[in-house]
């Protein structure tokens, strides 16, 4: 019978052997991907006052040629939304962007670019001609000043969006969102 409980006991002690942890990449966050949010949205232009609105949008933070790389996509940019004054602008893409990453799950990007071309945007409702884009391509051939900067931590991202236009207006955009 003490052979047995030896035997037993034996047994129970190699079996704690042969467990495992899982691995560490399994938990690791995937920053590529829509994320549904907020955007606040401050228009200036000159010599006036700021003109401050927020809408539901979405963002794509699509992967680039590496895990560390991505396109930036925030369709169908309507200035003032819903209002009398809406301005649709377009699509802002933003390719070739470094992804830093700070610690387990949080990033920080920032791109700057001078020559950003705004395509105009397919939302349902507005004609192809109605998109401010296409027209800014044509006041500023050599492109747009663009600055973005943002972060992911887990799910969620923040960015901000700053859009230059020389002698008109100045766009200010933050996006909080989670996917």
């Amino acid at each position: 019978m003490k052979r047995n409980l030896v035997y037993l006991l034996m047994l129970v002690c190699s079996v704690t052997l042969f467990t495992g942890c899982s691995d560490d990449d399994d938990d690791k966050v995937n920053p590529f991907g829509t994320y549904a949010g907020t955007l606040d949205v401050v228009l200036t232009t000159l010599g006036d006052e700021p003109i401050p609105f927020q809408s539901s949008e979405s963002v794509q933070l699509i992967k680039g040629s590496s895990d560390t790389n991505f396109s930036f996509l925030l369709k169908n940019l309507i200035l003032n939304p819903g209002a009398d004054g809406a301005m649709p602008i377009g699509h802002i893409n933003i390719d070739n962007i470094d992804l830093v990453s700070v610690k387990d799950g949080e990033y920080t990007f920032t791109k700057k670019i001078s020559n950003l071309t705004i395509a105009a945007g397919d939302k349902a409702g507005i004609d192809k001609d109605g998109w401010m884009g296409p027209t800014l391509g044509v006041l500023y051939p050599a492109g747009i000043p663009v600055e973005l900067e943002g972060t992911i931590k887990g799910n969620k991202v923040t960015v901000n969006l700053k859009i230059v236009l020389e002698d008109m207006m100045d766009i200010a955009v933050k996006f909080a969102g989670t996917k």
